[in-house]
């Protein structure tokens, strides 16, 4: 923007710049009463380049502008007017900055994909994101390179003086210097345009001649070229690409050859002749881009379609759809164009397929007859691999120190092989076995002796394989087991010699609990000679650890045997009894360990401290843990299913498997005669995971369901049920008034009871809460249901009279 800025302020000095930038432009009127819209483009350009020589900076123009009267509504008016024309368009462009923006290419999106089947040599060019034949837009100007319409150069002088400015061609062909003039430059390379430029320019600076000022003309912003790709190519039609620009390139913008294209015959005309035929295999090939000349405008590549096109197959280093020049041999395709056969390759196994006029035809070709056999298009040729089988192989595997493959050239025997493979320490020699296949190609299996001479002797033939097991993987692992009160009970492998006290060790020692007195171990009958029936098959051997996990004098001796089971016992009274919990209003809320398994409700309240002054104990609530949570996994799975299969109802099944799941469920008890009655009925003993709370006294009672207003109300003495439900709007229509009944805070319930002319309820306890029922209304039949029942009664009357008529 400050460069734009910069080129806006220069019409603030049209009229006093200079006086030769005066003489040449037209008349100007005074600038209190200049119109800028009436000021055509090319005065408007001109103005600014004269007052861009001046040198002046953006602060001076700006005061130089406001010194010659130009208003500040008149320097808006030019930046619109310069917003209009577009920064830098309409003229030549200049600068006396030394940098300048890097030069620009016109790229062209490639969007060619290989088709699929056998690949064309040199398609991949086209269908690669990687290689775009772009042109190095940072590399030094070309001397050949050919100057155009709208290509920007820049012109250095340096030495005795300095400037540096940037023009662009215009349509005219020509560059425009202020106080020189126009200058014709397209049609010139950068060489001759140097040299004519050098000779103008001398006009103004005097030093290009004797030396001691230098002139350097190089390529800013270069121009875009418009060409056209006709024939056999993915995409034909007209491209516009950067100058720099060469053959190659417009062929990637195209996508490259079609699949009838031709790679070789490529031809780019200009002025309506051929200037040069392409070959791509030049470049594929040998590298060689010299016929990759550089675009004009208004050039014509024409693809012209393939003469030759065979497909090679098979044992070559680059199998591809190959295009051939006319009278090439088919030893010129392998060695040349596909590198080459293969390592696999089977020199005398080369099939060709070829089209004939009655259909098709197969040739094979000899090695020596290749440079002389001539090629068709579509010829399918397939080198073939050689046969991958081995003539003198024989394979060693199992226990031993070299399993590999051999060869029976250099080990003709059983022995030498085996001697050579080296058995391991544990290998099993008395019988290994040797595969090998007869002339039908099935495979059989002899049993071989490594310790007999007669069969270390045995000649071995190709494809033949020894397998030789060891002792180990014939035995089934033997291993020990510990189990009981050890850190890391678990199974390990058994060793010969290993000892009681080894076992314990690799179980990481025994636990705090556990017993030194009563140390079993479980021992399998291995060896029975009786072979008879029997129910026993272990022997329980008991033995006495000391703490320093020896044995006793007397067992010193004993050691254990595969698969031996040890079981460390826990000492009886090192056992945990559970623990409970007390929550709300006591002094010591919290979980406690128990004491004994006979530790009652009472012992646990006096632990706790005892209940609070804001307490309720006719409130607190007793948990214990369900039979289910005992019980969880399959036997639950069992009652949750039979309690299921003898209920159909959907929402009774539903309910019992909520029920079942459980983990606790409220306990009836008394705590208030527990507590002042220790070791009576509701005293009872404690079981793990039981939980006691003890909420803060209730204030207020609430009636729920039925009534017409559920709400709290402040318990009172005399407050009773009746009461309640009339403070809470009397029963609702649909109320079941038998079946009120009232929870209190500690779980109990109580129900309404009915005499013969009167109903008496609970009575109520602050935190208790009514209950009232709804009523289930039978749905009233509807009239066809009463005609219908109507009609059976009358029909069953009939039926009845006529009974008595007949006993009569």
């Amino acid at each position: 923007m400050k460069k734009i800025w910069m080129r806006v302020l220069v019409l603030a000095v049209l009229f006093g710049c200079t006086q030769v930038a005066m003489a040449q432009l037209p008349t100007i009127p005074q600038v209190s009463s200049i119109n800028i819209d009436a000021l055509s483009d090319a005065q408007f350009q001109a103005y600014m380049q004269q007052a861009q020589l001046s040198g002046l900076s953006e602060a001076e123009l700006e005061a130089k502008a406001k010194e010659r009267g130009l208003s500040a509504a008149q320097i808006a008016q030019i930046k619109a007017r310069m917003g209009s024309m577009g920064a830098g368009t309409g003229g030549d462009k200049k600068t006396t900055n030394s940098t300048y923006e890097p030069r620009k290419a016109v790229t062209v999106k490639n969007e060619f994909t290989a088709p699929a089947g056998p690949a064309i040599f040199g398609s991949e060019f086209f269908s690669n994101s990687n290689l775009t034949f772009e042109p190095n837009m940072r590399m030094a100007t070309p001397s050949n390179y050919v100057l155009g319409v709208d290509d920007e150069l820049s012109i250095d002088i340096y030495g005795f003086s300095e400037k540096t400015s940037k023009y662009k061609i215009n349509t005219e062909g020509q560059i425009r210097i202020p106080n020189i003039g126009p200058v014709a430059l397209a049609s010139l390379t950068i060489e001759e345009a140097k040299t004519k430029l050098k000779n103008v320019l001398a006009k103004t600076y005097p030093g290009l001649k004797t030396g001691n000022t230098f002139l350097q003309v190089s390529l800013g912003q270069i121009r875009s070229i418009r060409v056209t790709l006709i024939g056999e190519v993915n995409k034909p039609g007209s491209y516009e690409l950067s100058s720099l620009s060469t053959l190659a390139n417009a062929l990637y913008a195209s996508g490259g050859p079609s699949a009838n294209g031709s790679f070789r015959k490529i031809d780019l005309m200009r002025n309506g002749k051929r200037l040069v035929t392409f070959d791509l295999y030049d470049f594929l090939l040998n590298g060689d881009l010299s016929k990759n000349i550089l675009l004009k405008d208004d050039d014509i590549i024409k693809v012209h379609p393939y003469a030759v096109r065979l497909t090679l197959t098979g044992a070559v280093k680059k199998p591809a759809i190959f295009e051939s020049e006319p009278g090439e041999s088919l030893g010129t395709i392998i060695e040349k164009y596909a590198g080459g056969f293969a390592d696999s390759a089977n020199r005398n196994k080369i099939t060709v397929k070829r089209l004939t006029d009655l259909g098709k035809n197969i040739e094979n070709v000899q090695l020596n007859n290749l440079n002389s056999f001539t090629i068709k298009s579509s010829d399918v040729v397939v080198v073939g691999s050689s046969i991958d089988r081995f003539d003198n192989r024989v394979i060693v595997a199992g226990s031993v120190f070299y399993p590999n493959s051999y060869s029976v050239t250099a080990y003709p025997t059983l022995g030498a092989v085996v001697k050579a493979a080296q058995l391991k320490e544990n290998a099993f020699v008395g019988r290994a076995l040797l595969f090998r296949t007869n002339a039908t190609k099935d495979t059989t299996v002899t049993a071989v002796n490594l310790t007999a001479a007669a069969d270390l002797s045995i000649a071995l033939r190709n494809d033949d394989s020894l397998h030789i097991y060891s002792k180990v993987e014939l035995k089934e692992p033997a291993t020990v087991t510990i189990t009981g009160e050890l850190n890391k009970p678990g199974t390990f492998a058994f060793a010969a010699g290993m000892k009681l006290e080894d076992i314990v060790l690799l179980g990481g020692g025994l636990k705090d609990r556990a017993s030194f007195k009563e140390v079993e171990v479980l021992r399998r009958i291995r060896k029975d000679p009786t072979m008879a029936d029997t129910a026993v098959y272990n022997t329980i051997l008991k033995f006495n650890l000391q703490d320093s996990l020896t044995f006793t004098a007397s067992q010193a001796a004993i050691e254990l045997e595969p698969y031996d089971v040890v079981n460390v016992k826990n000492v009886p009274r090192n056992q945990s009894a559970g623990s409970v919990s007390i929550a709300g209003e006591v002094l010591f809320p919290g979980t406690y360990l128990l004491n004994t398994k006979k530790d009652r409700v009472s012992d646990l309240f006096k632990r706790a401290g005892g209940i609070l002054e804001s307490g309720s104990l006719s409130s607190a609530f007793f948990l214990r843990n369900t039979y289910q949570a005992a019980l969880k996994g399959e036997i639950l799975d069992i009652k949750k299913a039979l309690a299921q299969k003898q209920n159909t109802d959907t929402i009774t099944v539903k309910l019992l498997d909520s029920t079942l799941s459980k983990d606790k469920i409220l306990m009836s008890v008394n705590l208030r005669n527990a507590l002042e009655n220790p070791g009576s009925v509701d005293d009872i003993e404690l079981e793990e995971g039981d939980m006691i709370t003890i909420p803060k006294k209730p204030v207020a009672v609430q009636a729920f369901g039925a009534v017409n207003i559920q709400k709290k109300v402040p318990f009172y003495a005399g407050l009773t049920s009746r009461r309640l439900i009339r403070e809470s709007g009397g029963f609702a229509e649909n109320a079941n008034k038998r079946g009120t009944y009232v929870l209190y805070p500690n779980g109990r319930v109580k129900t309404a009871h009915s005499y013969i002319f009167w109903r008496t309820y609970p009575k109520l306890t602050a935190g208790a809460e009514l209950y009232v029922p709804v009523k289930k209304f039978r749905k009233p039949l509807t009239a066809g249901e009463i005609m219908g029942f109507t009609s059976g009664l009358v029909g069953m009357g009939a039926i009845i009279i006529g009974i008595l008529n007949s006993t009569k």
